[in-house]
């Protein structure tokens, strides 16, 4: 956030999964919803949320699920009810933020490719969507055509989004990244100019793992947070 900041931004967008992986549930959950209430920040929901509050055993892996276990006991119930009143979708201006697709966003699709870029989109019914849940960043743009084609971001780099194709922004993930660059992935989109930039920003990753080991969580998930893969 700090980095987000120094960088201009002004508001913050949370595209869910604001738990599930890492061993700071009660803090995460705090900050976002200090942020929301003052009107600095919006939240969506993601899977990992609902699955705080919502029987999702037989859809998550054994790993996921033994951490979802864990932040269950660790949340208090002010912090459960944050992430139950999460919306699903949030429709502001003209961009769109999900977690998943915006494509029944309650079943939990992934955009990574051409086609489900463009069923999100045909949904979204927005110039812009921005979705998470696929911890690789990508950008989709609309062709001539109306075809969805995917564009690999660089960090850093500002890219042209013109309001006149339809866009997709797959931002990566903060937490846990999983495009071999254990950076935290964010993006900057300035809809007055038009533009959008993903950034990676260092953080003590080997000290996340650490403390991941700590809490008695999975041994994979702390090495994840170092191989990003």
């Amino acid at each position: 956030m700090v980095r987000a900041q120094e960088l201009g931004v002004t508001r913050m967008v949370f595209l869910g999964d604001l738990v599930g992986y890492n061993a700071d549930p009660c803090a995460v959950v705090d900050r976002v919803a200090e942020l929301v209430s003052s009107g600095k920040a919006l939240a969506v929901m993601g899977n990992h949320d609902q699955a705080i509050f919502t029987d999702h055993s037989r859809l998550m892996n054994p790993v996921a699920w033994a951490a979802i276990q864990w932040t269950r006991s660790q949340l208090s119930a002010s912090q459960v009810e944050f992430l139950t009143q999460l919306p699903l979708l949030v429709n502001d201006g003209d961009a769109c933020y999900v977690h998943a697709s915006a494509y029944e966003p309650e079943s939990w699709r992934y955009v990574n490719n051409d086609i489900s870029a463009w069923q999100c989109a045909e949904y979204s019914g927005q110039i812009y969507t921005f979705v998470g849940h696929e911890h690789d960043p990508m950008l989709f743009y609309q062709t001539e055509i109306g075809k969805l084609r995917r564009f690999a971001p660089h960090p850093g780099r500002e890219v042209p989004v013109p309001s006149h194709r339809r866009w997709v922004g797959v931002i990566g993930s903060l937490g846990q990244p999983r495009d071999g660059l254990p950076e935290a992935c964010f993006a900057i989109f300035d809809p007055q100019e038009q533009s959008l930039s993903f950034q990676r920003v260092a953080y003590d990753f080997y000290r996340a793992a650490e403390k991941v080991r700590l809490a008695g969580l999975p041994d994979s998930l702390a090495d994840r947070l170092i191989t990003a893969l």
